[in-house]
């Protein structure tokens, strides 16, 4: 189940980060910002909250993930997706829900 789980966290990020290519393609240019803004978030993504971050912190982490999460959803909105920006919203509570079983904090943790 943790392996699942901890697939399933990293499918979210994906969906996340695709949403601000979504978002880039709406923007002027669309070509340069479907790369652009994708690029930016994994980089703040890599040095905050991925579990090999260099500035990880109690604060910092949290609150760069909530930040990337609630752009994600909210980009999908403003482009008029509603219902991928509502599902996306729901698939990261129920999945950020489900990692804090201990089992898969155990995996996490291995890592």
């Amino acid at each position: 189940m943790a392996w699942s789980v901890l697939a399933l966290l990293f499918v979210v990020e994906l969906l996340a980060w695709a949403a601000y290519a979504v978002l880039g393609w709406a923007l002027s240019p669309g070509w340069l910002w479907v790369w652009a803004l994708p690029l930016l978030v994994v980089t703040l993504w890599a040095l905050t909250a991925s579990p090999r971050a260099r500035w990880r912190g109690a604060v910092l982490t949290p609150a760069v993930k909530t930040l990337v999460f609630t752009g994600a959803v909210v980009a999908l909105v403003l482009t008029s997706h509603p219902v991928a920006g509502g599902t996306l919203a729901i698939l990261v509570v129920v999945v950020h829900v489900a990692a804090r079983h201990p089992d898969v904090r155990r995996q996490q943790e291995r890592l």
